[in-house]
């Protein structure tokens, strides 16, 4: 029995000047028990197809046909008081942003309640209760406590998951996830992906699951929808999906998956101290106090030539305080940075300089990280001007090439930041990066705000420029799958500190850290046939990160690892070299006792 029925369905957007429509004849259905991804690039019309399901468009926007069938009854048809009974009660909704969606002057608790008594007849006490409940099916410790919180108050992915139980309240038939995930840490997200599954088995109800997320897709979804112009172009089972695509555009996207399979990088075998760093350490003062947050504790890393490091760890791990601290974009509160034989931790502004002509960076966002008021010209010029060249013809045929080098039209130079997708201006943060032939560059998190088809291309851009160029890297990144493929070497990151380094295969295919093993079982690899909801996974770390400011005195995880001792919460733990070349910081593991 099919639960939703969407046909030709159309939303149209008028101007002054344009007309577009980029839901233009979307059809496709939903079964009860069923979970169904919605895939495209960004800007695709996946969002606007999801509020269409519920007779929403945003200004100027409007829905000008098609059908939306929900248990017999079209729902475009319907008054506004009918639909307004069935959003929330029968078809429910969790938006991208839960900042956005939840309102910062009432309790979260008094939030979900509203909701439940919107479509169910109850008092207060019922609503309250029912809020607690929800809390507690989501994951949320102490749901007594948080239904009294303010937004402000919860972490952003604690604000996620009080979404989830604002919209799962009232046991709704159908939910429509709309990037439900996007801005969460990988543990996060699969606790939180692991309940909606769950509850979709437990109430038989159904999820359309709007994401960019292969990873999500293939360990949750039954089928895939894939949007593109505005129609459903394909519409497959996701084992078939990921084996078998049949349209050029899914062909495309998955092309970087299925190219490199099982393969791992190759290992550079030589100079592994090209940029090498000895006790990093970098303390952040806060105001009128004493204390000071730890955001990166002894860090010892190691870059070769040509070599690619990837650096991994939840947000607020200390990764990218790590890659400032490289170009001393912040200075270090102690330890050594040294780059091709060179002490740079205590150089002059003017030595610094010329060093940093060596060593550049591309930052995650490539809207922040641009002057919108300067051309792309201009934008690749600055470098060149800083360090000497100002000639004008040189300067447009070394901008020229660098735009070439990324695979980018020159004619983008006359071109400002703005009308510009995001993929494209990535790389032009990336020629702008490469216009001084550096030797080291960091990436920090340079992939996340792109959809799958622009990710693993600028993916396999960054393992060419490599090849090519001997540049060597060190990738910040929260996307376990991207290290896999473009990395050499990896080391973790916990609260500050690395606590596991090696090569990537030693890590992703036998972690020895406790923490690096709830990592990797906790990240989403595009895997359709070892997918997470079909084996057993690993017990997750339990309760909280401990804080920066009053760091633990013992193991930084000792209060979440089910393998902790008394001497683990007592003992600081090093990081000490096995015999099979990687370090680990585990006292439990170096002793072979795990």
């Amino acid at each position: 029995m099919t639960l939703l029925t969407v046909r030709n369905l159309q939303v149209t957007y008028r101007s002054e000047t344009a007309v577009s429509r980029p839901v233009d004849g979307a059809s496709f259905t939903i079964n009860p028990r069923e979970v169904v991804g919605l895939v495209g690039d960004a800007g695709a019309g996946k969002s606007t197809a999801a509020l269409a399901l519920l007779g929403l468009a945003r200004a100027p926007g409007a829905i000008t046909g098609g059908e939306v069938i929900f248990e017999g009854r079209d729902l475009l048809k319907l008054p506004e008081d009918d639909m307004r009974a069935i959003r929330g009660r029968d078809i429910g909704i969790i938006v991208q942003n839960p900042r956005a969606a939840l309102n910062p002057l009432l309790r979260v608790g008094t939030q979900i309640g509203n909701a439940y008594k919107a479509h169910n007849q109850s008092t207060e006490a019922e609503a309250r209760k029912q809020a607690v409940d929800m809390l507690r099916m989501v994951g949320i410790n102490d749901p007594d406590r948080r239904v009294e919180a303010f937004a402000h108050e919860l972490s952003g992915g604690m604000a996620q998951r009080a979404l989830i139980a604002m919209a799962l309240s009232s046991r709704p038939k159908l939910l429509i996830a709309d990037e439900p995930t996007s801005g969460l840490d990988v543990t996060i997200q699969a606790q939180f992906l692991d309940e909606m599954w769950q509850t979709v088995q437990a109430t038989g109800s159904a999820i359309l699951l709007v994401t960019q997320e292969l990873g999500v897709i293939a360990n949750y979804c039954d089928r895939v929808l894939v949007l593109h112009d505005g129609r459903i172009v394909e519409d497959a089972p996701v084992r078939q999906f990921f084996e078998s695509p049949r349209h050029p555009y899914s062909q495309d996207v998955l092309r970087l998956f299925r190219e490199r399979g099982g393969e791992y990088p190759a290992q550079i075998t030589g100079d592994r101290n090209f940029l090498k760093t000895d006790a990093l350490t970098k303390h952040f003062p806060l105001r009128n106090s004493k204390k000071v947050v730890q955001a990166v504790d002894k860090v010892s890393l190691s870059i070769g030539r040509a070599e690619a490091v990837g650096l991994v760890g939840e947000s607020g791990s200390g990764k990218t305080t790590v890659g400032r601290c490289l170009l001393r974009l912040v200075d270090a509160t102690s330890g050594q940075i040294t780059f091709d034989g060179t002490d740079i931790t205590a150089l002059l502004p003017a030595d610094m300089r010329k060093i940093r002509s060596r060593m550049q960076i591309v930052f995650q966002d490539p809207y922040d990280s641009l002057n919108p008021r300067w051309t792309i010209e201009d934008l690749l010029a600055e470098p060149l001007r800083v360090h000497g060249t100002p000639d004008r013809a040189t300067v447009r045929a070394k901008a020229t090439a660098a735009l070439k080098l990324v695979d980018l039209d020159p004619a983008l130079l006359d071109r400002k930041p703005r009308g510009l997708g995001a993929s494209t201006l990535q790389r032009v943060n990336i020629a702008r990066a490469l216009i001084l032939d550096p030797e080291f560059v960091v990436l920090d998190e340079p992939t996340s705000v792109l959809a799958p088809r622009a990710r693993n291309g600028l993916i396999a851009l960054l393992a060419k420029l490599q090849k090519d160029l001997g540049i060597s890297f060190l990738f910040i990144s929260h996307d376990l799958t991207t290290v896999r493929y473009l990395c050499q070497r990896v080391a973790v990151m916990y609260l500050g500190q690395i606590v596991e380094e090696g090569t990537v295969e030693q890590v992703f295919s036998t972690p020895r850290h406790p923490y690096s093993a709830a990592l990797l079982s906790a990240h989403l690899f595009p895997d359709p046939i070892n997918r997470r909801v079909d084996h057993p996974v690993p017990a997750a770390l339990q309760g909280e990160i401990p804080s920066p400011i009053d760091v633990p005195k013992g193991c930084y995880l000792a209060s979440r690892c089910p393998h902790a001792l008394e001497a683990c919460r007592a003992t600081a733990q090093t990081l000490t070299q096995l015999p099979d070349g990687r370090q680990v910081r585990c006292m439990r593991v170096v002793n072979g006792d795990i």
